[in-house]
């Protein structure tokens, strides 16, 4: 079978397998690419700094390409980690090259971002304080940076502002 020079295929994964996928298929010679999204994540332990990962963008698939027309892509479906091949009845679903740009200029946009522009926190934004000795507290957002998140609060009946950790406040 001969495939379309820019035809990228979609590949279904086992639960998180995606880069255990990844791997496997190009050490079988097929360009592959996993999308990954810069994503805001409160650390586990209090008082931690919050961090920026990279989670799948599409979890569970990603695409690939053969790099011969002659390559098949039967082995697809026994690599380690990939479940199947996506298909549309008996023809593998395709995406175009230019979605496949789309998609990889959409994650360098994010991966170049800010933490504070990818956080979940947004001034005029009402949360509440978690660990720490004003928990249980709701404030609003007055401003992200980094780390830190400035609070409007009402305490002893008027405003006050306080700066906290950002793996400090949850939304409400």
């Amino acid at each position: 079978m001969t495939h379309p020079a820019t035809a990228w295929y979609v590949v279904h994964t086992k639960p998180r397998q995606e880069a255990t996928a990844l791997e496997h298929l190009r050490r079988q010679d097929f360009e592959a690419y996993l999308p990954l999204f810069k994503v805001f994540k409160k650390s586990r332990r209090a008082g931690q700094p919050a961090l920026a990962v990279h989670e799948p963008m599409f979890p569970r698939y990603l695409f690939l390409r053969p790099t011969r027309p002659e390559q098949s892509l039967a082995t697809v479906r026994s690599t380690i980690g990939v479940s199947r091949l996506v298909m549309f009845g008996l023809q593998p679903a395709t995406l175009a090259d230019e979605a496949v740009q789309a998609i990889r200029q959409a994650e360098a946009q994010r991966e170049n971002a800010e933490l504070a522009d990818i956080a979940p926190f947004r001034p005029g934004m009402a949360v509440e304080i978690q660990a720490s000795p004003l928990a249980g507290i709701q404030a609003l957002v007055q401003a992200v940076s980094k780390d830190r998140v400035t609070l409007l609060l009402h305490m002893l009946g008027r405003p006050q502002t306080v700066q906290v950790d950002i793996g400090q406040v949850q939304p409400l």
